[in-house]
């Protein structure tokens, strides 16, 4: 396993598999708050819900106690009229009927006092025609008087005689009689607004919505909020009324349904979670790219020590061989003591070329080196390059032509220009294998003028390709790893181009070949 796979296998285990236990083991224990939040709050909406009803209740059965003493008081007066009776009435407008009735069948004396004495008889018929109706219903109440529990009723109006008014019956202890049916024509939606109203409204607090509603009605009867759009259907906790069973209230807090206060909750913890995740993610990414590269470099750093000392070892060794070989006057003929001379002088040229290779790089790299810059004709340099060049090439059995229209003149350093030329041709020749061909082109795209450097070598595979500017780098399999080199070469000569605020592109194409291609800005100075 290599130092950097150790090293992601390290990060992985240490930091990103416990934040991602850590996650999941949050999103779980996430699950359960909100599911015990929202049981909380329901458990609070079904207080409030229960307190509302509690308090309708109580009210009905105040009047159910003043109003038993009301008729109570009037029978024993033989009286016609009662102060606590008409006080009802006249203190509670959502009350149309105070009545009574002597006999439980529901055919005896029906006494009743209304608001509008002109329709009582009207509504002292209808109201006898759904007595008779619901004998049975009055019976099981009389059952409930008997064992101690007094209970009221709301009678259904099967035939709608008096809606959408209710009424709302219970039993009485008479005076002629044991118990006598007693009640009160009652409209909901008044006892809602004009009782429950002010009372829901203090309960809210502007903290919960609380609304009424009639079942066979999606749209509101009352509501805590003004403007209030919120339909039937819309509410997810609901409760009937206990003395109206066709009107349900409904709760909710305000600005959103529990649900949604529940789900904007878990989205915000899930959200900031993830939040959390992809940050630990991305710090890690970054963290080991950083050390990859550190390790990378170190690793590049050896390895040029290491090259480094194998091709200057190798021209010291023939140097000392050689030099050690005509001192000891071992040549046996004058032709002999030349060519030695003559690999005496190649090899030092070529330590020479090495030296002066990682001098200029380090010099570059520190920005020490002082670039002179001047009009260049690429043409003309680029001629001379190839003039110099040409007993090396053909030596090696290269082929090589120019491709030029007019002249493109440049900005640059002529000495820096001509060093970044060779380092490409000598790449070019290096990675050649059996086709030995270069292809030189010159000329000009916008403000920039361009040299193409194209051989028909080994190539360079597209992941390689995005390091061989890199400084060290060298190829670690394939045919490039064979050939020697410092790995300083293109580094060198993309800082070169860089510092003439130009820049270099490479496209290769593996068994195919190489095209290099150097841009510099071209020279305002009038020819």
């Amino acid at each position: 396993m290599t130092a950097t796979k150790r090293i992601a296998l390290i990060l992985t285990v240490v930091f990103l598999i416990p934040a991602l236990f850590f996650s999941v083991y949050e999103i779980s224990s996430l699950t359960k708050d909100e599911k015990m939040i929202a049981e909380i709050y329901q458990k609070q909406l079904e207080t409030i819900l229960f307190s509302v009803n509690q308090y309708s209740d109580d009210a009905v059965n105040s009047w159910m106690t003043k109003i038993e003493a009301g008729f109570y008081q009037l029978t024993l007066e033989k009286s016609k009229t009662n102060s606590i009776l008409e006080n009802q009435l006249l203190l509670n407008s959502s009350i149309k009927a105070i009545f009574s009735v002597d006999t439980l069948a529901g055919k005896g004396k029906l006494s009743i006092i209304s608001r509008d004495s002109v329709t009582s008889d009207t509504l002292k018929n209808r109201l006898e025609k759904i007595l008779i109706q619901q004998r049975p219903q009055i019976q099981l109440l009389v059952k409930y008087r008997k064992s101690g529990f007094q209970k009221n009723e709301v009678l259904v109006d099967s035939l709608q005689l008096l809606s959408p008014a209710q009424i709302l019956i219970f039993i009485s202890q008479g005076t002629e009689t044991p118990w006598q049916v007693t009640g009160f024509i009652i409209d909901p939606e008044l006892f809602i607004e004009d009782l429950v109203g002010p009372r829901i409204q203090k309960i809210a607090k502007d903290q919960f919505v609380l609304s009424v509603y009639k079942k066979d009605d999606e749209n509101r009867l009352y509501s805590t909020l003004s403007n209030d759009s919120t339909r039937l259907s819309d509410i997810s906790l609901l409760k009937d009324f206990w003395i109206f069973p066709n009107y349900a209230l409904g709760i909710r807090t305000e600005g959103a349904s529990l649900q949604q206060v529940v789900r904007q909750r878990t989205l915000t913890n899930l959200s900031l979670l993830i939040g959390l995740d992809v940050v630990l993610i991305v710090a890690l990414v970054l963290a080991f790219r950083s050390v990859k590269k550190e390790v990378q470099l170190a690793q590049n750093k050896a390895d040029f020590v290491s090259n480094v000392s194998h091709e200057i070892r190798t021209p010291l060794a023939l140097i000392s061989m050689f030099a050690e070989t005509l001192e000891m006057g071992r040549v046996p003929s004058e032709e002999k003591r030349n060519e030695y001379y003559s690999i005496i002088s190649k090899e030092t040229q070529r330590l020479s070329g090495i030296v002066n290779k990682i001098l200029n790089f380090s010099q570059t790299e520190a920005g020490r080196k002082k670039l002179v810059i001047t009009r260049v004709d690429l043409i003309n340099e680029t001629t001379e390059v190839l003039r110099t060049y040409d007993f090396h090439l053909k030596s090696k059995g290269f082929q090589y032509q120019i491709k030029k229209n007019q002249p493109v003149l440049v900005e640059a350093d002529r000495e820096a220009l001509v060093e970044t030329m060779i380092n490409l041709i000598d790449n070019a020749m290096k990675y050649s294998a059996d086709q030995k061909k270069i292809e030189l082109a010159i000329g000009s795209d916008g403000d920039m003028g361009w040299i193409s450097i194209r051989d028909y070598g080994i190539g360079i595979s597209p992941a390689d390709q995005k390091h061989i500017f890199d400084k060290f780098y060298r190829v670690s399999n394939g045919n490039l790893a064979k050939s020697q080199g410092t790995g300083l070469g293109l580094s060198l000569v993309k800082q070169l181009i860089e510092q003439h605020k130009g820049k270099i592109t490479v496209s290769s194409d593996v068994g195919k070949g190489s095209t290099f291609t150097i841009y510099l800005p071209l020279s305002a100075t009038p020819s």
